[in-house]
């Protein structure tokens, strides 16, 4: 009796315990929810929840999802993850309210017996027309979302929304004053969408947060909601036309296109006029003769397409237009007119007309030559209304301020090429430059009191001082037997001053004892016929082209062909031993050079 007794109540408890164990402890918690937030052009936002679940016991077949906007399009499937397994698969469906609990959305798990004991993370999304919600409002010059998640039954730390927006010029910021002290903002920035994160350190039990943004109306482009975007106000028609915004630009175009044009074609007038001149030859870069009417007007339409090109966004088109107009308006050195040498007379010059630098003369293309002091100042001028002007115009034009100072560097060819810099230096130029450093060299090298030196030019026939070629000559008062002259003179190998390149002609009888020295003293050296059929010509050049080693190069010459020695001079500290025979040297000197000479 008493084990039938014992039986009973143990299988009375086991029931018992059983029906408990049956009915169980369910406990859960959700702990995180992070919402993303991508708005679409159009105003229609995607809703991305990220809701961390903590069971604590218990297994449940549905977890309710007290976040979500009832307003929303649900997406159907969702995923359930456990931190430390694979993914779980569940829907998302709403319920409808009873006489408990409202309406509302939950996570259904239709596999196995549901969720046990862990922490599971949630992606819930659903899609909602902010437009339509009224989320999407005016705010001065911007737009403000203003999104309100429901409150959550628990409070957790560390709420965080992303709005995710369409790149606009003005950045997205936090919408609000009074939430700037409980949220914070952080804004980043790409090519392709500007991310907006607001991030609330804690939100209490059944507190209901907004979420607030300020966005560039421009961001959502193809919203055109009236009551975001008002309809312009009504144009007032008037009997005077005006000129639409287009016309101006045309206008300003076709007004810069002309000014630039007419600065070329001034400036390649101009250069040919300088260049008549000197008896030179114009030589624009691009100068084909059937092109050389149309060039200037390609030139403006470049630089006004360029400007257009720059303002507009295109600098990479810019860049090429201003290239090219810059080869339109560049003039190469001009080249000397092929011409016989005309007949001349060598005459002896003053060396203070040839040796002298002169002031260069005014020239009508100054004016737009760099190298001058008037083009120098106009340029100035020019650049600064330059300046000014896009000053003038950056607040009123978009883009003026960076699209005008760079299509104005066509101007700069304009100054800078085809000035007189290019031009071939004049014999006087090369004469003051080579010959006059040549002529102090020597003084300080030979005794001059004993040495004939003068400055012999070709004066043109038929003129009084046309001048196109100088040489130095010298020759010993005492000199040897048949030396007529010495002659430096110049041999110009390139066109400009630098390209003249000194040489000695040594002028001497044939077969006199001048030829013996001049044989002895430079062997091999090459002899030419001079200007008579009894003169010769020996040809030599300095070791270096310089005017020193030309000095240099006289002043041996001159020691070696002295007539006498240097104690045979009066004055001199050795007692000069006089020749007791007949003297049979000629002294004369020479008429240097015939009256007239080719």
């Amino acid at each position: 009796m008493r084990r039938f007794a014992t039986f009973g109540i143990l299988s009375l408890l086991f029931c018992v315990g059983r029906d408990a164990n049956a009915k169980g402890w369910e406990e859960v918690h959700q702990t995180a929810d992070d919402v993303r937030v991508v708005v679409a052009p159009d105003g229609v936002a995607t809703f991305t929840h990220q809701l961390r679940y903590r069971i604590v016991a218990g297994r449940f077949k549905t977890l309710d999802v007290p976040s979500i906007d009832p307003r929303g399009e649900l997406v159907a499937e969702a995923n359930l993850v456990a931190e430390k397994g694979g993914e779980i698969p569940a829907r998302v469906e709403r319920f409808e309210a009873t006489a408990k609990t409202p309406a509302g959305v939950h996570l259904v798990f239709d596999e196995g017996k549901g969720i046990t004991r862990g922490a599971y993370v949630a992606t819930v999304k659903y899609k909602l027309d902010l437009v339509a919600a009224k989320i999407l409002a005016r705010d001065g010059a911007m737009w403000k979302i203003a999104w309100s998640a429901p409150p959550s039954v628990e409070g957790r730390d560390g709420a965080r929304v992303v709005f995710e927006l369409p790149p606009a010029p003005t950045e997205p910021r936090l919408g609000g004053t009074e939430t700037a002290q409980t949220t914070l903002a952080t804004l980043r920035r790409f090519a392709d969408k500007d991310e907006l994160e607001l991030v609330r350190p804690h939100v209490p039990r059944g507190e209901t947060v907004t979420w607030m943004a300020r966005i560039d109306p421009k961001a959502l482009s193809k919203v055109d909601a009236p009551e975001l975007r008002p309809p312009p106000a009504p144009v007032i028609a008037s009997s005077i036309p005006t000129r639409t915004p287009a016309m101006i630009a045309a206008a300003a175009l076709a007004a810069l296109a002309g000014i630039f044009a007419f600065a070329l074609k001034k400036k390649r007038a101009l250069v040919a006029r300088d260049c008549a001149v000197r008896a030179l030859e114009p030589r624009p870069l691009v100068n084909a003769p059937f092109l050389a009417a149309f060039v200037p007007f390609a030139y403006g339409v470049g630089v006004a397409a360029a400007f257009a090109a720059f303002s507009w966004g295109n600098p990479l088109v810019g860049a090429v237009l201003v290239v090219a107009a810059c080869l339109l308006a560049t003039h190469r050195a001009p080249a000397p007119i092929r011409a016989p040498r005309r007949a001349g007379a060598w005459r002896e010059v003053a060396a203070s007309e040839v040796l002298v630098p002169k002031k260069a003369r005014p020239l009508a293309g100054d004016v737009l030559d760099l190298a001058t002091t008037r083009g120098k100042l106009v340029f100035a001028i020019v650049a600064t209304a330059v300046v000014g002007l896009a000053w003038l115009l950056a607040t009123r034009v978009a883009g003026v301020a960076f699209a005008l100072p760079l299509s104005a560097v066509a101007l700069v060819p304009i100054f800078a090429t085809g000035s007189r810099t290019q031009h071939p230096a004049t014999p006087v130029d090369v004469a003051a430059r080579m010959l006059r450093p040549a002529r102090d060299a020597l003084a300080k090298l030979a005794d001059l009191s004993h040495v004939e030196l003068r400055v012999m030019g070709r004066v043109l026939a038929g003129t009084n001082a046309d001048i196109d070629e100088v040489r130095l000559v010298c020759a010993p008062i005492d000199r040897t037997p048949g030396l007529r002259a010495l002659e430096l003179a110049l041999a110009i190998a390139a066109p400009g001053p630098h390209g003249a390149v000194p040489e000695v002609l040594v002028r001497h009888d044939a077969g006199s004892p001048a030829a013996a020295r001049i044989a002895a003293f430079a062997p091999g050296a090459r002899i030419v016929i001079g200007r008579s059929a009894d003169e010769k010509v020996t040809r030599l050049v300095p070791t270096d082209p310089t005017p020193e080693a030309a000095a240099r190069l006289l002043a041996a010459l001159i020691a070696a062909l002295e007539g006498r020695r240097t104690s045979d001079r009066p004055g001199a500290s050795v007692k000069p031993v006089r020749w007791a025979g007949r003297e049979r040297r000629v002294r004369r000197w020479p008429t240097l050079v015939p009256a007239v000479s080719a």
